[in-house]
């Protein structure tokens, strides 16, 4: 098993009454709350609306849960991890939110999977996902509590943008590879495009609005504007004004999720704009500082996907064996 570290001084750690403690020093690192490692300060949480939402949302990016969405395919499509003997392999998520990626993971052949979240949404996770394979704590994807170069896969999946300096984050999980290791690694894509979306004109606003109220004003506006954007969606010069001043998301029948039902369609659309007016970050990253990142760290990328708008992704593998 991949063991936790200290991520201040990488000393190991064991288990005593109190917690995780440094073997070292004796001083406790991470308290374990609710079966759960906790490396995380609460002052320094700044994602915990992602808490709030997964908590709230619980069952609707869930392959198992809701029915017909899909997440499984969406993640193959985009990990190409179908191509890889993942067979007696470690994998480090970063940044697992309520679990649903790694609900998704955990039905591939890793030998182990270790997850972790800044935010309580880690709490969800551990309520739906009982797997012995699996590991979750609370903890800060710049501190991460692992040695580096010590995973065979490492996923970073709808994470980097969230984060105060997305190109110090993508270091960070880079870090944790293995040499021949794989790396999956997700970003939004900072394009003149994406940057009118509706989301950047609200946020300044909305991002400091009580989470309840935002809520509230999804249960209240939501309904009315999902058949709004159905109509404005239809025609080339409205699908625009839509886009760029419509603060509720529009879903296709053609997008992941989009052929569930029509109630938790609807309701799919409360949580992704949800999730784009309420967290306190959100940075999206320029491709060409997204690859010359992750090149920078001795990678080959096998495989990159750019959508013209938005996101960009991709599948790369450790070739530098310096220790």
């Amino acid at each position: 098993m991949v063991e936790y570290v200290d991520p201040r001084t990488h000393d190991f750690l064991e288990l005593r009454s109190n917690g995780l403690v440094n073997m070292h020093t004796g001083s406790l690192v991470a308290p374990v709350v609710d079966g759960i490692p906790r490396f995380v300060d609460p002052a320094d949480n700044y994602a915990e609306s992602f808490g709030y939402q997964w908590k709230k949302w619980h069952s609707i990016r869930s392959d198992v849960r809701n029915q017909g969405y899909n997440l499984q395919s969406v993640i193959l499509e985009r990990t190409h991890f179908s191509e890889f003997k993942l067979e007696g392999k470690t994998l480090l998520e970063c940044g697992m939110g309520g679990g649903d990626d790694t609900e998704v993971l955990l039905r591939l052949p890793f030998y182990e999977v270790h997850s972790f979240d800044l935010s309580t949404a880690v709490e969800r996770a551990a309520q739906y996902l009982k797997d012995p394979r699996l590991h979750i704590s609370q903890a800060s994807i710049y501190d991460i509590p692992y040695p580096d170069r010590s995973f065979d896969v490492v996923y970073c999946h709808r994470v980097l943008q969230h984060t105060p300096d997305p190109a110090l984050a993508l270091r960070n999980i880079c870090a944790k590879v293995k040499p021949g290791g794989l790396l999956f690694a997700h970003s939004y894509k900072r394009s003149r495009r994406y940057m009118s979306e509706w989301r950047y004109k609200y946020r300044w606003l909305t991002k400091r609005l009580p989470w309840r109220a935002i809520v509230l004003y999804l249960d209240i506006a939501g309904p009315f504007l999902h058949r709004l954007n159905r109509f404005m969606y239809r025609h080339r010069l409205t699908r625009s004004i839509a886009y760029k001043f419509i603060p509720f998301y529009y879903l296709s029948r053609h997008a992941e999720g989009g052929m569930t039902a029509e109630t938790s369609v609807l309701e799919l659309e409360k949580q992704i704009t949800f999730d784009a007016l309420t967290p306190w970050h959100d940075h999206p990253m320029r491709p060409d500082e997204f690859r010359s990142i992750i090149e920078s760290e001795g990678f080959e990328i096998l495989y990159m996907t750019e959508h013209p708008i938005s996101p960009m992704y991709c599948t790369a593998i450790r070739r530098d064996r310096s220790a």
